[in-house]
């Protein structure tokens, strides 16, 4: 009887110690969650981000990557949101960096600002319904939040050109395809310009406008 007793014991101790190891284990090797800024890295001004330029952007095989890498400066002319969650700026290149515009930026414009604009992208945080894989938590790190309409920013991020054929249909007899981004915005850091929220202009399409503060 004792050593049945004994035995029982020791099976009940084996089995105490393996939900032990279990739970450490699973404890040590847990994966943040979607939406947790924990384990993202923010970027600052110049840095480039390692690894895959266009991670946590959808449908990557639109973007021909160009450089990298790259930072420039320029005046926000005007800004929208998106139906995939980006927040698209027109940007109004300084003199030295408007050797990236290509032919079709010249399409891009502003309802008081004719451009051309180079565009900038920035991704949302987290990943919204139905495009599951646009997500800089994706990507690891913190997306820059938008600038005011009229600010002077400088921004880091790859150099893109989006090759998307749809975009012909948008403005037909026009080749419109090809315009450079940089896409997504890995930094964007103000340098200037009007504070005031309402200042930030979004346009809900391509042709109207709301002045109204943008909230993230």
């Amino acid at each position: 009887m004792r050593a049945l007793r004994q035995a029982r014991w020791t099976r009940r101790a084996g089995l105490g110690l393996t939900t032990v190891v279990l739970v450490l284990a699973v404890g040590g090797c847990r994966i943040p969650l979607p939406g947790a800024h924990g384990g993202l890295h923010r970027y600052h001004s110049g840095q480039c981000k390692p690894g895959a330029p266009l991670a946590g952007v959808y449908l990557p095989f639109r973007l021909h990557v160009k450089k990298r890498c790259v930072t420039v400066i320029g005046v926000v002319d005007c800004l929208r949101r998106e139906a995939d969650g980006d927040i698209h700026i027109e940007l109004r290149l300084d003199r030295a960096y408007r050797r990236l515009l290509t032919s079709a930026n010249a399409f891009q414009r502003c309802p008081h600002h004719r451009g051309p604009h180079l565009v900038v992208e920035i991704i949302p945080q987290r990943e919204q319904l139905p495009f599951l894989d646009n997500s800089a938590n994706l990507a690891g790190f913190v997306t820059p939040r938008a600038p005011p309409a009229g600010a002077r920013i400088t921004v880091t991020g790859p150099y893109v050109l989006d090759t998307n054929a749809l975009h012909d249909l948008i403005i037909p007899g026009k080749n419109v395809a090809g315009w450079a981004e940089i896409h997504p915005a890995w930094n964007i850091t103000i340098k200037g310009g009007p504070g005031s929220p309402w200042r930030r202009v979004i346009r809900d399409d391509e042709h109207g406008e709301t002045a109204r503060p943008l909230s993230m």
